[in-house]
């Protein structure tokens, strides 16, 4: 665990997909309440979710939400680095350009067995403590969304994936643009059904 939190020292900003198609729901939907991941006696038996890692997260990702916001992508950039059995997707991307575009960055980690949810957890408590936060229902097992001076962020987890989405403005010092946070969203959603294993 405190691995993980080191590496989520990094600006976690991840989203995901996958461009294989699976006809199965990308999650089970997230209790509104706070810090809930836990699923409920209903969905208990169902088989939990589980993620794998892609070579390239930026050309599995669909921006087509937020394209339609700020403008075209641009600009693509991807990373992977793997630390024991956790690996770290991300991919930077430019939407637009100036002086309205945007800078899209989705880090997806996937790790061992319910490692996203204990990731998610951990660092909910961080971020309530600094930032005012809105859940987002039916994302994944858990999600919330929250803006700072760094952009607008959306964080998600399910199983064994933990993943955080983040739009900046390509300008620095830019007033930040109508939040989009139901685009954001969308992609996350996108996100998680192509990274489904």
């Amino acid at each position: 665990m405190k691995t993980l939190l080191v590496l989520l020292g990094v600006p976690v900003v991840a989203l995901a997909g996958c461009a294989q198609a699976d006809d199965r729901p990308a999650s089970t939907p997230a209790p509104t309440s706070a810090a809930a991941v836990p699923r409920t006696a209903a969905t208990a038996t169902d088989s939990p979710a589980s993620y794998r890692t892609v070579d390239d997260l930026c050309a599995v990702l669909e921006f087509r939400p937020l394209s339609e916001v700020f403008g075209p992508v641009r600009r693509r950039q991807h990373q992977t680095r793997a630390v024991g059995a956790t690996t770290s997707l991300t991919c930077a991307s430019t939407l637009g350009q100036l002086p309205h575009g945007v800078v899209v960055t989705v880090q997806a980690t996937v790790g061992p067995p319910e490692s996203g949810r204990v990731m998610y957890e951990g660092l909910r408590r961080v971020h309530d403590d600094t930032e005012s936060l809105t859940d987002i229902a039916d994302l994944g097992a858990g999600a919330y969304q929250y803006n700072d001076d760094a952009g607008s962020h959306v964080v998600v987890a399910d199983a064994n994936l933990y993943l955080v989405l983040t739009v900046a403005p390509l300008r620095l010092n830019a007033a930040p643009h109508a939040e989009p946070a139901e685009p954001m969203a969308k992609v996350a959603a996108a996100a998680l059904t192509a990274l489904r294993a």
